[in-house]
């Protein structure tokens, strides 16, 4: 998997094929706001139902409403960086949570969310037999910090494995993840495989995929698996699932996910969910540790704005 780019900087999230900007770079030298002409809401949610289904419409509209509403409420400053980014670099001292939107208000960015919502919402039906939970914060935030296929001030086609989600292995995993029912079995066909050598020198299986859909697909499903296998290892190693909190489960998650599956092998093998609880609470600032926190605190700066919120209404200071 791809090392961290970046601590506290980045572009998210979709825009005319990559995902949500993420631009606000700690508050200061904001990229310029791009503007469109206005485009009637109801033909635009009309045009995007017909592309993608009514639900992944509804749902792309509502997150650009809600950066709308964040990037604009008067209580921004207070809440958003005074109180949520605050307190997440309180709690992971040394870590900068990525600000995560920043062109999220643009229209542009509708068809990418459509897109991602449709992917995910593909492949965690399949998945919850296992009792897998990826919120979309989450997945936005791991997206965010493995290429450039969220970045909008770059040229990418968010079609390469490899180099923009950080699926080296993928052409080798895909029978796993298959096997599991994450994806369908002809999934095959869309997607080829190359080898290729990661940053350490190895030869890796990875690959190429036929659509962006395609892509946000396989890697929402590697993002399951990997947690399927942080389940796995917790029941070999007699570890109660139901000890580790929801935090410390996402952050194994992309900690499989970007370092792989044996990343955390002899922390789990001391069978102790307080040894687990006492190594998160370190807040270790390198490798794909450093790059879990970064992940994690990314979700929880999105998730504790409501920005991918489908239903905010009275539960935020910008919504009440």
């Amino acid at each position: 998997m791809k090392s961290l780019r970046r601590y506290g900087l980045g572009t998210l999230l979709l825009s005319g094929g990559i995902l949500l900007g993420c631009g606000e770079s700690n508050g200061q030298n904001t990229p310029p706001e791009y503007k469109l002409p206005v485009i009637a809401a109801v033909s635009q949610e009309a045009d995007l139902s017909s592309r993608y289904g009514k639900e992944a419409a509804k749902y792309a509209l509502r997150v650009i409403e809600n950066g709308k509403r964040i990037k604009n409420s008067p209580g921004k400053q207070e809440h958003l960086y005074g109180r949520i980014e605050a307190g997440l670099r309180e709690k992971y001292p040394l870590i900068t949570p990525p600000r995560l939107f920043g062109y999220i208000d643009d229209e542009r960015e509708a068809p990418n969310i459509a897109i991602l919502f449709n992917a995910r919402e593909r492949v965690l039906p399949r998945a919850r037999k296992h009792g897998i939970v990826l919120p979309m914060s989450f997945i936005i935030a791991a997206l965010c910090n493995e290429g450039h296929s969220l970045d909008v001030d770059r040229d990418s086609d968010g079609l390469d494995g490899f180099e923009t989600y950080g699926l080296d292995t993928f052409g080798t995993e895909f029978s796993h993840i298959a096997d599991l029912g994450y994806l369908e079995k002809d999934f095959r066909s869309r997607f080829t495989t190359a080898y290729l050598r990661n940053e350490r020198g190895v030869k890796v299986n990875s690959s190429r995929f036929e659509s962006k859909e395609d892509a946000f697909e396989a890697f929402i499903a590697t993002l399951a698996r990997r947690q399927y296998l942080f389940f796995e290892d917790l029941r070999k190693n007699r570890i109660p699932r139901s000890k580790i909190p929801g935090e410390q489960i996402l952050f194994f998650t992309y900690k499989y996910y970007n370092g792989g599956p044996d990343s955390a092998e002899r922390l789990l093998r001391s069978r102790s969910p307080k040894k687990i609880g006492e190594f998160f609470r370190r807040t270790i600032t390198y490798g794909s540790t450093g790059n879990a926190y970064v992940v994690l605190s990314g979700h929880q700066w999105l998730e504790q704005a409501g920005a991918a919120d489908p239903n905010p209404e009275g539960k935020y200071w910008w919504y009440e």
